[in-house]
C-alpha cells in the first residue's frame, strides 16, 4: 500500500542545522528495509522546511515503527494514496 507523507519542521528544528536530528533521521531511513518499508521517493521543499515522501508499506504498524524515532523532530501528515493512472484505467 502506498502512503504520501508530509513532514514539516521549523527553521529552529531543521536537521540541516542540528546534527543530532540528522543522525536520527538517517537512522530511521536506514531501518526502512528491516521494517519492511520501501521508500519510493523523497522530495524536499527546502525553503519551506517541508519533506514529502512516497512510501510502500503493508501495514500501519510498519509505518509506526519506521517513523517512531523521528516523531519528535517534525509534524507529519500520512495519507494512503493510489496510482491515479491505474485507478482511472479500472473505472
Amino acid at each position: 500500500m502506498l502512503f504520501h507523507t508530509t513532514h514539516r519542521h521549523t527553521q529552529q528544528s531543521c536537521s540541516a542545522h542540528k546534527p543530532e536530528n540528522s543522525k536520527l533521521f538517517a537512522k530511521a531511513i536506514a531501518s526502512a528495509e528491516d521494517i519492511g518499508v520501501k521508500i519510493i521517493g523523497s522530495y524536499t521543499g527546502a525553503p519551506g522546511h517541508t519533506l514529502y515522501m512516497i512510501i510502500d508499506a503493508d501495514s500501519a504498524l510498519q509505518l509506526a515503527q519506521f517513523f517512531d524515532p523521528i516523531l519528535e523532530l517534525r509534524d507529519m501528515d500520512i495519507r494512503p494514496v493510489a496510482d491515479a493512472l491505474v485507478l482511472m484505467q479500472q473505472l
